[in-house]
């Protein structure tokens, strides 16, 4: 099949899935807008509620941004059963969003994708795809991002790079969450959950307005349930809950024209780890074929103690998997699909953050507002498990995270006097150091991986929207970025199990303890890039919006900071290889993107429809492969995806509400090197599925005493998705559907509120995140807990 034809039917795939269908719901929303409205006397008085977002720096209606943009308010959240930030990836098009412990084993690491681009790994040596912002504040880390969502106003999903107003590592997209704020009026809450697994969850507020111009907002939460996956070692269960958050927040109205915001918060998690299961062995080695295959190796020695020939417990095609004649054997005894873990070593799951922050706004004049955001964050976390799930030494981990980070931002918003123009300049600052140390134990060695991390990056942004006629708006857009990072490994062996053996490999010199893995030296990289953006609205009529846009944006480099064997000149690595070469890095991505989307709204208000198209394009792709005993980033792909996402909501009658939405990714990669990477062209991006869909169907029934009673139905469906580069069937999911429904009973005074709900009704058992560790030979699996109940109480004062 020649290049053309490849691409004529890629285009013929989209044309079926993305572009008739939204093309059809243009179609009938611009006969809509076209067809007049009979005005009845008694028409009907319920709508859709407005949805005010601040994507673009300034508070807009959802319906007025041109931009693909999903948004949830609080109670939108309460209404859905949505009670961690990763849930969203259940009704949010086109949106990945897994707790993904990787090989540390936080039980808290975030892995977000949204239009096929995100990261799945915690190392602060990379940088993750999707930004998230808290009141503004960039969170640099993944470990510690899988917010619980107390005490959350709104959450916006902004899809595509958004490579101007937010920059920083948002080449796929960001999520932005805005926090309650303190109120002018005394009030308060108590609320419990009650449900599935032990839990119990108790969370309380009190909003206090100490006086007519200082007000404080406190709340504490307590999260508590019991795991699901039990060690058989010890009976200790894992995927369990236990964490204790708290937040005060305050509000000062310093003068008629200025308001203070400021906030400080704080996380403490204390668990047993990830529920992770060992659900496969690769007996016939790495695909890597000079990464040493540990599994092997330990099968080797332990045939050799039992007396046996210098063979493999396991010979693929001519031993069966599981030999129990030799104990120390690492086989399919270990395998598991049926919630218990085999492991041994330590496994728990530690975080303490604290964060703090400080919103300065100054309203210069009617046509003039200045605004300081300033954040810190402080993470402290440690977290281990056992990655082969089996009483052996195969691969074993260990981490300690500490990272500390500071942002500053400036925005100066402006408008003309007659509203033709508004702008938005800005100035930012981030900065963040810490120090990952993995300590790990393999089958030939412990050693201590990981060192300190220096991240520095300055930006200074523009943009601005010009109504050029009374109905078009043409915004222009520019953010230049200077960034630095430093990487000092601090890298060495513990102890050389193969010491005194001998082997040409395991034995070498560079192997012993004591020898340096990576030299310790700092290595540090920079990039300077310049970023645009272009969007032109048209408000077609009063009702229906279309807009087009087209925007660049970048991801940093990094470093590799898990490596083994020892890179050595003249041994491991080309001799000649300069010290601070040795210590591997890569290179920024870079990504183009084009966007035509509609934004329409019923004449009623009781019809909202918003679609979009994209085609993105990205150079030096950061692919994350196993050429070693860790993933490796490297520059050596293209990829382009296309795709669409449209979501509907209707409130066809009073009490009724209908909501759907429907993403399409089509990934490709357009160029790969397979010599570097060991992948072929034709694989699948991992964590990527073509098919996001979710409907809901929900009614308020009012009764006689006032209170009222809301039934809800949710349904969401993911198409296939691969759990890693290389494809590999162990861990790959299959589609799959959810249904969740809730019942909700609240007083007419809205004072008290009683909500029973079930989620995943069907008992569907699916694949949260899956690991693949091509040296350590294992395909490991975090499956969702199964059909659960909750009941949550909740009391306003």
């Amino acid at each position: 099949m020649t290049v053309r034809s490849i691409k004529n039917t890629r285009m013929t795939d989209l044309n079926v899935l993305v572009m008739k269908p939204i093309a059809a719901a243009v179609g009938a929303v611009l006969l809509m807008a076209a067809t007049p409205t009979i005005a009845e006397e008694d028409s009907q008085n319920w709508q859709l509620e407005e949805m005010m977002v601040t994507a673009r720096k300034r508070s807009e209606s959802l319906q007025d941004a041109p931009i693909a943009i999903s948004a949830y308010s609080s109670e939108g959240l309460s209404d859905r059963g949505i009670t961690q930030l990763n849930d969203l990836q259940n009704v949010a098009p086109n949106l990945t969003f897994q707790n993904n412990p990787s090989f540390g084993g936080a039980s808290s690491a975030a892995a977000i994708y949204i239009r096929g681009i995100g990261q799945k790994d915690f190392v602060p040596t990379v940088d993750p795809g999707v930004g998230i912002y808290l009141d503004g504040i960039y969170v640099a880390r993944s470990v510690g991002a899988i917010f619980d969502l107390v005490e959350i106003e709104q959450v916006e999903i902004l899809r595509g790079p958004q490579g101007t107003l937010f920059g920083r590592n948002t080449i796929g997209g960001a999520m932005s969450i805005t926090s309650k704020k303190p109120e002018e009026m005394f009030k308060g809450n108590v609320q419990m959950t009650l449900g599935s697994d032990s839990r119990a969850d108790v969370k309380s507020m009190v909003n206090v307005p100490f006086t007519d111009d200082f007000m404080g907002r406190f709340s504490l939460a307590k999260l508590t349930r019991d795991g699901y996956v039990e060690r058989s070692f010890d009976g200790l269960d894992l995927g369990n809950d236990d964490t204790l958050t708290g937040r005060a927040a305050f509000r000062w109205i310093a003068s008629d024209t200025i308001d203070v915001d400021m906030s400080v918060g704080f996380t403490e998690d204390d668990e047993n780890g990830p529920a992770i299961e060992l659900l496969g062995i690769n007996y016939a080695g790495p695909i890597d074929p000079d990464t040493p295959p540990l599994a092997t190796i330990h099968n080797v020695g332990a045939n050799l103690a039992a007396g046996g020939p210098p063979a493999p417990c396991i010979i693929p095609g001519v031993t069966d998997t599981t030999n129990l004649a030799v104990p120390g054997c690492y086989d399919n005894r270990y395998v598991t699909n049926d919630g218990v873990n085999h492991g041994t070593s330590e496994s728990f799951s530690k975080t303490d953050l604290l964060t703090t922050d400080v919103t300065v706004t100054w309203q210069v004049n009617e046509n003039l507002t200045f605004k300081s955001l300033t954040g810190y964050r402080d993470l402290d976390s440690s977290f281990g498990r056992d990655g082969d799930g089996s009483p052996h030494r195969v691969s074993e981990f260990l981490d300690e995270l500490d990272q500390q980070q500071f942002t500053q931002e400036f925005q100066l918003l402006g408008a003309s006097e007659d509203q033709r123009l508004n702008w938005i300049l800005g100035l930012y600052y981030f900065e963040e150091d810490g120090n990952n140390i993995n300590t790990l134990d393999f089958s030939v060695s412990n050693f201590v991986s990981g060192g300190q991390f220096d991240n520095e990056s300055k930006a200074v942004f523009a943009q601005a929207g010009y109504d050029v006629a009374d109905n078009i708006t043409v915004t222009l857009g520019l953010r230049y970025t200077d960034e630095s990072k430093t990487f000092l490994p601090d890298q060495f062996i513990l102890e050389n199990y193969f010491a005194g053996s001998g082997h040409p490999s395991l034995d070498a010199p560079f192997m012993q303890a004591g020898s340096r893995v990576l030299p310790k030296l700092a290595k540090e990289i920079s990039i300077e890039e310049t970023t645009p953006m272009l969007n032109v609205r048209w408000q077609a009529r009063e009702n229906v919006m279309l807009y087009a846009s087209y925007s660049e944006g970048f991801k940093s480099g990094g470093f590799s900071q898990r490596v083994f064997p020892p890179q050595v000149a003249g041994a491991t690595a080309p001799a000649g290889t300069a010290d601070i070469d040795l210590i591997p890095s890569f290179e920024p991505e870079f990504v183009e993107s084009t966007e035509i989307g509609l934004k329409y709204t019923s004449e009623d208000g009781q019809l909202r429809i918003n679609a979009a198209v994209f085609d993105t394009s990205y150079d030096d792709f950061q692919i994350q492969v196993f050429t070693s005993v860790a993933p490796v980033t490297k520059n050596a792909a293209s990829v382009g995806i296309r795709g669409g996402e449209l979501e509907v909501t209707w409130a066809p009658a009073e009490g009724w509400m209908l909501e759907t939405s429907v993403g399409i990714t089509d990934a490709k990669y357009k160029s790969l090197s397979s010599a570097d990477t060991l992948i072929s062209k034709s694989n699948d991006l991992e964590r990527v599925p073509d098919t996001t869909l979710s409907a809901a169907i929900s009614k308020v029934t009012f009764l006689n005493n006032g209170s009222a009673v809301t039934a809800r139905l949710d349904w969401s469906y993911r198409a296939d998705q691969e759990m890693d580069t290389f494809n590999s069937p162990e861990i790959r999911q299959d589609s799959y559907s959810l249904l969740n429904a809730n019942i909700r009973w609240i007083s007419a005074d809205e004072q008290y509120e009683v909500t029973l709900g079930g989620t995943n009704l069907a008992d569907e058992k699916y694949l949260v995140s899956g690991i693949v560790g091509d040296a350590f030979q294992s395909y490991e699996g975090v499956y969702a807990r199964g059909s659960e109940w909750y009941l949550k109480m909740l009391y306003n004062f």
